[in-house]
């Protein structure tokens, strides 16, 4: 089922695939978009409503017409790993909200927004919907929810050779969710870490994709705010060329 859904052309985003002893953490680079408060309150509460739809795949949508766009035209396709917090119940008597640290759960998914009018979708037109309710059905076709994929990629001995086999994504995507004020975080104790969490751990570690696209929504005083971030490393792209892609 795997092999039947990821299989199919990729072609390079950049000049070069990602070297791992060259390309590292440390040589990341980021350019973000603040996206306004009108057209994120759209997204996140009309436009999931009007296609019975969640924000991830709308966000996804949206970059898959992008790449497109972008690139010039992706026939068949391209592959992005789809990145989760990982806290899915498997069943309904799990009860998972005394877990802490980094759960995590990724998965590829073929996306594909087939023959469209892009002017039109940029424009909100018919276009842009029949990208989302496209891309909407890809996602739903995924095997299992995506639970399972790492398994039968790495652990299970019969299956990790043929999913090997299959081309890798070049793009990593993941919604991070909805923030609230600090406000909040000082009346619950608890408050997202910032920016630098990280530190240097990892700084030799070979990045995974390409390209890195990360959303998250904020709510300030005026109402929530999505920011778009897209992450690279410097080798292989300049960043006038990320900047077209994220604009």
């Amino acid at each position: 089922q795997w092999i039947d859904f990821l299989e199919g052309p990729d072609s390079l985003l950049t000049a070069e695939p990602v070297d791992p002893e060259r390309d590292v953490e440390s040589t990341m680079r980021k350019l973000s978009v603040r996206i306004p408060v009108e057209v994120t309150e759209r997204l996140l509460t009309g436009v999931p409503v009007a296609f019975h739809a969640g924000i991830d795949d709308v966000l996804l949508a949206g970059l898959a017409a992008a790449v497109v766009e972008w690139r010039g035209g992706a026939g068949g396709g391209f592959l992005v790993d789809v990145e989760g917090h990982g806290r899915v119940p498997l069943s309904g008597g799990e009860d998972l909200s005394r877990t802490v640290g980094w759960f995590t759960s990724s998965y590829p998914v073929r996306l594909d927004v087939g023959a469209v009018d892009l002017s039109d979708v940029r424009a909100g037109g018919v276009a842009a919907g029949r990208v989302v309710k496209r891309v909407k059905e890809q996602l739903r076709a995924v095997p299992g929810d995506g639970l399972g994929y790492g398994m039968l990629r790495y652990l299970n001995p019969e299956t990790a050779p043929e999913l090997a086999a299959l081309p890798a994504a070049q793009i990593g995507f993941n919604y991070l969710g909805r923030f609230g004020p600090a406000v909040e975080a000082a009346s619950t104790g608890w408050s997202p870490a910032g920016d630098d969490m990280a530190g240097d751990v990892g700084g030799d570690s070979p990045v995974m994709h390409a390209l890195e696209v990360l959303g998250a929504v904020h709510d300030r005083a005026e109402g929530p705010e999505l920011t778009l971030t897209v992450a690279w490393p410097e080798a292989l792209l300049d960043e006038s060329g990320v900047r077209a892609l994220l604009d």
